[in-house]
């Protein structure tokens, strides 16, 4: 299974010397599998590491980013992609969107059938705070690897907090 390599990956690489100068921590709590009707819905945690950005724009920041999303029914996605953050013209207001590629582990309801590597893409909005943290709610999807809503087609909701550092 691709799952065990990319976990490990990950962790190799947010506890290389690198992370200690990161960009961001993010940890977010939310439900899972909310508008699936076949799935059982579930509350999801989400760990995310953004790395100082590799590319800015007037309008735009670009980071890698490892992200790691568990829930109650025992789905894991562990991944490594792009992500974005677009401030608005309100100083404090703010989007970011992000696509990953991963590995997933499909936990003890099946529902439907799933693959071992998936993409996950995601779209938030928020309210940065004096601190230089912020505040988010986003939305994120599992598509399949072709791209498709099929399988698993697995969505989740998540009230995001972000450390800057």
């Amino acid at each position: 299974m691709a799952l065990k390599p990319l976990c490990f990956a990950l962790i190799a690489c947010l506890g290389s010397g690198h992370a200690v100068a990161a960009d961001e921590w993010v940890v977010g709590l939310g439900g899972a599998d909310l508008l699936d009707k076949v799935r059982k819905e579930a509350v999801a945690l989400l760990l995310e590491y953004h790395s100082d950005p590799f590319h800015s724009q007037s309008w735009a920041e670009f980071s890698w980013m490892g992200t790691a999303k568990f829930d109650t029914t025992n789905n894991h996605f562990v991944g490594a992609g792009v992500h974005a953050f677009v401030p608005l013209s309100n100083d404090h207001l703010f989007m970011e969107a992000s696509f990953a590629v991963g590995g997933y582990h499909q936990g003890t309801f099946i529902g439907k059938e799933a693959d071992d590597v998936l993409f996950r893409s995601s779209l938030g909005g928020g309210i940065k705070l004096e601190s230089g943290n912020r505040i988010s709610l986003s939305i994120d999807h599992l598509l399949d690897h072709n791209l498709k809503n099929q399988n698993p087609g697995k969505e989740s909701i998540m009230l995001r907090y972000t450390w800057a550092f």
